[in-house]
């Protein structure tokens, strides 16, 4: 009865998107009727897609950790975060689709991240910490010195999303991803109000803050609601403002950054992994078909976003494809926005600051531009960034906006990225409604070992 309930209630929360959509076109009269008639590829991998995947799963093999298991987020630096290890299991689901690791191989590995998800230390022993040594295993700082330094709700909620995909592909493993997941602290990740919270710990004291943005939220609440938890106001897109590029309307994140300690940049990354992972459908939508999209809303600010980047090319001949990337000096990482404190095309640090000089053509929003919009300008993409590697280590960030110069940082996100959307165009959206019993479920029913509000674990 308890999940029969929570699945009513996910069900009716998403059907509004009818509802909140109609509120959208008020202030958006044109985001849907604007949208591309999309067509995405699929099919088998060609020889040279192959070899594309191959070439972004030997940074996998480069930077695994055999005393862990775990994979370093950045090229021979052993850290990784709960969104990185999503990164590996992804990249891991494709090397054993193409065939790159044998069936015995993929076993092992994946038993040592599950092992690790099941005996690593907690935030405050409560939820996963924000940095993990991939040679300890131990909770780190950015420094990757040993410390507690707080969780993200955002990360959490995106490895959510990709343990859902696991257990699709890997049934025989549901147990025991189940059993990791319990004995994180829901309460601390979501509110009642359902917004989404991250946490600093710094000296032993804890500060919780607000987290996420206009598309990250909606992306992320995915995760919670696979695990019948409604983040209910991290879904709404409120509050919204609406801007114009090249006659193309698109919704940006409306909180004054003056109040809030939050950037707000509109970037391609929420809205792809939205059509990879979900074919921008609801939760419960188990169809496939890229003709049709049950989540309205998102699928048309994706479109948006998709074209105005395609509309820049037509307009202004300048290349763009535009995420969040590494880079090999200071600031060490940025978002190239397509529009955010009140200007378009920007690039930012986390601290706000400037540095229009480090926008990138990105590799992996490259490909999976590509993957989702069967169109001449992702096809012209592909041939600006198809030479952006390095055989012996993977594929590079990308190419410089200002000069053509590679970005020659290497990371897990961008590998993993490649993988991930050249699996989409071998196997279609990767994420499917789970029908059958899981572990998880025996447990959320039985009052001696029930979880709890929280979802803590509080049997022993």
């Amino acid at each position: 009865m308890l999940k029969s309930a929570v699945l009513i209630l996910i069900s009716l929360l998403l059907s509004s998107c009818g509802v909140l959509y109609k509120g959208v076109q008020d202030g958006v009269s044109s985001l849907n009727q604007s949208q591309a008639i999309r067509q995405g590829r699929y099919g088998d991998l060609t020889e040279g897609e192959l070899e594309w995947a191959r070439l972004a799963w030997v940074y996998v093999e480069n930077n695994t950790q055999l005393a862990t298991g775990l994979v370093n987020s950045i090229d021979n630096y052993p850290t990784t975060n709960m969104s990185g290890i999503a990164d590996y299991l992804l990249a891991l689901t494709a090397a054993r689709e193409f065939e790159f690791i044998t069936s015995k191989e993929h076993d092992e590995r994946l038993s040592l991240v599950l092992t690790f998800l099941n005996e690593m230390p907690l935030s405050i022993g409560q939820i996963p910490n924000k940095v993990y040594s991939t040679q300890t295993g131990q909770m780190v700082d950015y420094g990757n010195q040993p410390n507690d330094i707080g969780w993200s709700s955002i990360d959490v909620g995106r490895l959510l999303i990709v343990l859902a995909i696991v257990k699709q592909y890997n049934p025989q493993f549901i147990e025991y991803i189940d059993k990791a997941v319990l004995k994180w602290n829901f309460c601390e990740l979501v509110n009642e109000d359902g917004e989404l919270f991250g946490g600093t710990v710094n000296n032993g004291n804890v500060s919780r803050y607000k987290e996420g943005r206009l598309g990250v939220e909606e992306y992320t609440s995915y995760g919670y609601l696979d695990w019948q938890i409604v983040p209910e106001k991290a879904m709404r897109l409120d509050p919204y403002n609406v801007a114009t590029m090249y006659g193309i309307d698109f919704l940006f994140d409306g909180r004054d950054p003056r109040l809030f300690d939050v950037l707000r940049p509109v970037y391609s990354t929420p809205y792809l992994r939205l059509g990879l992972e979900f074919n921008w459908d609801d939760i419960t939508d188990s169809s496939s078909s890229d003709a049709s999209h049950s989540n309205e809303v998102m699928s048309a600010m994706a479109d948006s976003v998709y074209r105005i980047q395609e509309a820049r090319w037509d307009n202004d001949r300048i290349y763009t494809a535009r995420g969040e990337h590494i880079v090999s000096g200071d600031p060490y990482f940025v978002y190239d926005a397509i529009y955010a404190l009140g200007t378009p095309w920007i690039t930012l640090s986390e601290d706000g600051s400037s540095y229009d000089e480090l926008a990138l053509v990105s590799t992996r929003v490259a490909f999976q531009m590509w993957a989702l919009w069967r169109t001449d300008y992702t096809d012209r993409l592909m041939v600006l960034v198809q030479e952006l590697y390095d055989p012996d280590r993977g594929w590079y960030e990308g190419r410089y906006e200002l000069n053509s110069r590679y970005e020659k940082s290497i990371s897990l996100q961008t590998n993993a990225g490649v993988l991930e959307a050249l699996l989409y165009k071998a196997n279609g959206k990767l994420y499917q409604p789970e029908k059958s019993k899981e572990y998880r479920d025996v447990q959320f029913k039985s009052r001696f070992s029930h979880p709890g509000h929280c979802l803590v674990e509080t049997f022993r």
